[in-house]
């Protein structure tokens, strides 16, 4: 019966997957707005959009970033266009590149604070930071408070969970050794929902992401070095030396960023909006077409 299930659904979804593709040949997509690509001295990769006068650094989550060129380029900015609409010009920025072993999250932190010495003047608007780049943009709040305006993250805290950690440590160790298939594990089972019919799904589809993972253009040696600084990642110590507003919109269901591990990242932060999407997991608050209008709303907002 759950076999059968799996196979209904994984035919669905090839289904849905053809419909897609072919009302996508019919209909003219808008043109996508062009995205500036290119490096910065210390090695950390750029990818731009818009040209507004205010500034939003956007730092993906981890562990390991994709290369900045073709398609991959348009991975994490996309939740931010409506940013570039309004005003703003959009940087996605990749961790540097060739970090030597025992890189920390304070040091990409400071990674980013070159880049805003040597791009932006010392100072940008926002810090938009998803998932593992929301904590290293607390860090770099808390460290360089003249660098940053506001501070918002996007399914990210202070702190993850166990399990949280002994996922990315699965897909980051697997990953960083060039096991593509054994990386694509962790990254199913996160998205399918738990049973015997993920167990299979997992096992069709595994080899599948794992083909798309090894032609994805990963630094794996930078992946291992990022994995073992998520080992010890905690914000928590620093997060009364912000001054920065922060906004942290959390889904309610995220097992890597919990309700209580939110809620403590507020209370330690002087000045701290939090925005719960109720029946959101961690990719699924990551997704949700609601960000960009309230990251807007809360840069617009007070002081």
């Amino acid at each position: 019966m759950h076999a059968r299930r799996t196979a209904l659904i994984l035919a669905a979804a090839a289904g849905v997957a053809v419909a897609v593709a072919t009302a996508a040949r019919r209909t003219p997509r808008p043109p996508r707005p062009r995205i500036r690509t290119g490096t910065f001295s210390n090695g950390i990769e750029y990818a731009a959009i818009g040209d507004g006068p205010r500034t939003v650094i956007f730092l993906p989550g981890g562990p390991g970033t994709v290369p900045f060129t073709g398609i991959w380029a348009h991975l994490g900015i996309g939740i931010l266009r409506p940013l570039a609409a309004a005003g703003f010009t959009v940087w996605r920025l990749s961790r540097r590149r060739n970090m030597p072993p025992g890189h920390t999250i304070a040091d990409m932190a400071d990674d980013v604070a070159d880049v805003i010495d040597e791009r932006f003047g010392g100072h940008v608007d926002v810090v938009v930071g998803l998932s593992f780049g929301g904590t290293i943009a607390l860090v770099l709040a808390a460290r360089h408070p003249d660098a940053v305006g506001r501070v918002a993250l996007v399914a990210s805290s202070a702190a993850i969970t166990e399990a949280g950690k002994e996922t990315d440590r699965r897909f980051g160790e697997a990953l960083g050794h060039g096991r593509f298939t054994e990386a694509a594990g962790p990254l199913l089972e996160e998205m399918l929902p738990p049973g015997r019919s993920r167990r299979a799904a997992t096992r069709i589809l595994a080899p599948l992401l794992g083909r798309v993972l090894a032609r994805s253009g990963y630094n794996l040696a930078d992946v291992l070095v990022e994995t073992r600084a998520e080992m010890d990642l905690d914000a928590r110590p620093v997060l009364s030396q912000i001054t920065a507003p922060v906004l942290i919109i959390a889904g309610d269901q995220d097992i890597f960023f919990t309700r209580d591990i939110v809620e403590e990242t507020s209370r330690l932060i002087p000045r701290c909006t939090v925005i719960r999407y109720e029946g959101r997991g961690h990719g699924g608050t990551a997704a949700d077409k609601r960000v960009p209008g309230d990251i807007l709303t809360f840069v617009n907002g007070p002081r």
